[in-house]
């Protein structure tokens, strides 16, 4: 199997996609100073399969199944055990993006993804490889920013499991009120609109909050009996999608969120609040509600 490099550097990725992709993304590439390895997508699963190095990977998904390949996308599990793997999805792929939130070492991006974007994946993985390691010591500052987001969603999480086994009840008194989940789930979705209305009057990003936005989402349609798809979701974060999807990634692998199939069709699934998120949501709507907080 051939393989090209670009004149941009050294390598620092492995890009295997699918023509137009690769072209219109070797630009992105290029603009940012990045040097990548050209490999063929077809040969990933080959026999013998490519000669991976263990620089970053990026495929691209299409259907359901890696982009040039006749795999299912949830094969990139594969591929994670020799390189970190980043996959890019557009639109119409954004859904598929569900049958890898559970694998480690796999980077989510949308797109069309720009050359700060780029470099921002590629910094994270770098850092947190090194860091992981031992052998960057100068890596520790940005690790540690760059893994906030991962911190925030665990310590979030950490409370959650707390408020759902009633630990705080000594801080926040139980409320009881009886309505209908209807009628929460109205509230919740006034909430939402409330914090959407915001963007009339100030930049959008002053108050980004995806984690909330997120949550919110889901306790109004598991309240209503609706099934939520992961392009729904990003669309709810109020953030870009790339950043909707790590947020969505981080707040699964900590257990905030949970992968749930559809009963009438075993190969779509949906994310949902786990049952533990969910608990806790309800008695803080509940508090809310109530006029307790």
């Amino acid at each position: 199997m051939a393989e090209t490099f670009s004149p941009a550097g050294p390598p620092r990725v492995q890009l295997a996609l699918p023509s137009p992709l690769e072209t219109e993304f070797r630009s992105t590439l290029d603009a940012a100073g990045v040097g990548h390895v050209r490999i063929a997508a077809a040969a990933l699963f080959g026999e013998p399969p490519a000669p991976l190095a263990k620089l970053p990977l990026i495929v691209a998904a299409e259907r359901g199944l890696v982009a040039g390949t006749d795999r299912p996308l949830a094969d990139v599990r594969i591929l994670s055990r020799i390189a970190p793997i980043i996959v890019i999805l557009d639109d119409d792929a954004l859904d598929d993006a569900i049958s890898i939130m559970d694998i480690e070492g796999v980077e989510l991006a949308a797109w069309p993804l720009e050359a700060e974007g780029t470099l921002s994946i590629l910094e994270r993985i770098d850092i947190a490889q090194g860091y992981i390691a031992g052998v960057r010591e100068t890596g520790r500052d940005a690790f540690v920013q760059i893994g906030m987001l991962s911190d925030e969603v665990s310590r979030i999480a950490d409370q959650l499991a707390r408020l759902a086994s009633r630990q705080d009840g000594a801080v926040l008194p139980d409320v009881a009120i009886h309505r209908s989940a209807a009628e929460t789930a109205r509230s919740i979705r006034e909430i939402i609109r409330k914090r959407q209305a915001r963007k009339q009057f100030f930049p959008a990003e002053l108050f980004a909050d995806p984690a909330w936005d997120i949550m919110l989402d889901l306790a109004a349609a598991r309240l209503e009996g609706k099934q939520v798809s992961v392009s729904s979701l990003c669309i709810a974060a109020e953030v870009p999608t790339t950043t909707a999807l790590r947020w969505i990634k981080g707040m699964t692998d900590a257990g905030m969120l949970a992968r749930r199939n559809d009963p009438g069709d075993g190969r779509r699934s949906f994310i949902d609040l786990s049952d533990e998120a969910a608990e806790a949501m309800e008695r803080y709507i509940g508090l809310v509600e109530s006029g307790a907080i």
